[in-house]
């Protein structure tokens, strides 16, 4: 059995991590890292308190994504001196304890139990409890002194513990901005291609099609993003050609197979009731493939925040930075640092776009979850 599908579970889950987040409050770890010590002090609260993610719009990344508790991480780069992060830390806004978010989130989830006691709901309550897990996380990702401790008690002999270039929540924003951007372009392409090459007209052009998308992946992506810096330049958009190129093999591969699959009867019955090639295409075709369409869809968008890490060769930031120079420095705290923060992010991710197409897929098609 499901428990998430209990009335009442995940309500208590919440209410549980709400009591932990408060007692954690109260616990006071050493911080180690010298740069954070003379930008916080010696010791920090374990427990951090509620990080927002903000987005907006940006002319060279198009989407720009920060934190709201940013300034209050003392980050490494944005500032010259700790006075300034003091003075920084206190004119900062009141900020709220993770423990009480996590209590709204009780009370939000009892609600929603309540309010969908009378029917099956699929999409909404799932929804919103992953956007609280991201809170948490993206709480706990803003929390330097967290990982300086888990840090510290992995590699207790290691001189070097955080990442000094910049705070892991700032490169988790940059990592983020590389996964969105990237795939709903590829999504954007993907989803036509398969589309189109599956169309009477076009589907000459299916084996050429094919050939394309599965040289982006024969191709290794390090040498796409390498070609594509000389002739774009460096920063955030060969990253994104990369992305693109190594994430539509599996939509469009899906795609073609999905609308191949549907049944030649429903489609001749289609036609035998007067209904148009779009009107198919739209009302029968699409649903009934969205769940092969869908299942490549989420295949993409998670190979892409593992592969957005190498973007951080040619300059485009994300979680590819302390991995990298960890790597190129024998640093193994910073290489665990960005690939378990990349690796928080795929899970994620995939558990939404799991929840998205299984409330997309028609309900005859659906197997229970």
């Amino acid at each position: 059995m499901n428990w998430t599908r209990v009335p009442g579970v995940a309500s208590l889950f919440w209410a549980a991590l709400a009591v932990v987040l408060f007692a954690l409050a109260t616990v006071s770890v050493p911080v180690t890292d010298p740069e954070l010590r003379e930008a916080i002090g010696e010791t920090a609260s374990f427990a951090p308190d509620t990080w927002l993610p903000v987005f907006s719009l940006s002319n060279r990344t198009v989407i720009d994504m920060r934190a709201t508790n940013d300034v209050r991480v003392l980050g490494f780069g944005l500032f010259d001196a700790a006075t300034d992060a003091r003075e920084a830390l206190e004119a900062d806004t009141v900020t709220v304890a993770l423990g009480w978010f996590a209590a709204f989130m009780a009370l939000l989830e009892a609600a929603l139990a309540w309010g969908f006691r009378q029917r099956e709901e699929k999409l909404v309550r799932p929804l919103v409890r992953a956007a609280g897990i991201f809170i948490v996380i993206w709480s706990f990702y803003g929390h330097e002194p967290f990982w300086d401790w888990m840090l510290r008690g992995l590699f207790p002999t290691s001189p070097d513990l955080l990442y000094n270039t910049n705070t892991l929540v700032s490169l988790a924003s940059q990592h983020l901005e590389l996964v969105i951007v990237s795939s709903i372009l590829t999504i954007s392409i993907g989803l036509t291609l398969g589309i189109a090459v599956t169309r009477s007209t076009l589907r000459e052009f299916l084996p050429l099609v094919s050939d394309v998308v599965n040289s982006g992946q024969t191709i290794p992506t390090l040498a796409i993003i390498a070609i594509m810096a000389p002739i774009i330049g460096f920063g955030f958009w060969p990253a994104i050609v990369a992305l693109i190129l190594y994430g539509l093999l599996p939509i469009v591969r899906n795609t073609i197979v999905g609308l191949e699959g549907v049944d030649p009867a429903m489609i001749d019955a289609a036609k035998g009731m007067g209904m148009t090639p779009a009107q198919i295409l739209w009302q029968i075709e699409i649903p009934n493939a969205s769940s092969i369409i869908l299942a490549g869809v989420r295949t993409s968008v998670v190979i892409n925040v593992g592969t957005a890490a190498l973007g951080a060769y040619v300059g485009s930031g994300g979680l590819g930075n302390p991995i990298a120079s960890g790597l190129n420095q024998s640093i193994n705290p910073w290489v665990l640092l960005g690939a378990l923060a990349a690796a928080l992010l795929a899970i994620l991710l995939d558990y939404i776009l799991g929840r998205v197409e299984y409330v997309m897929t028609p309900k005859g098609l659906q197997i229970e979850q």
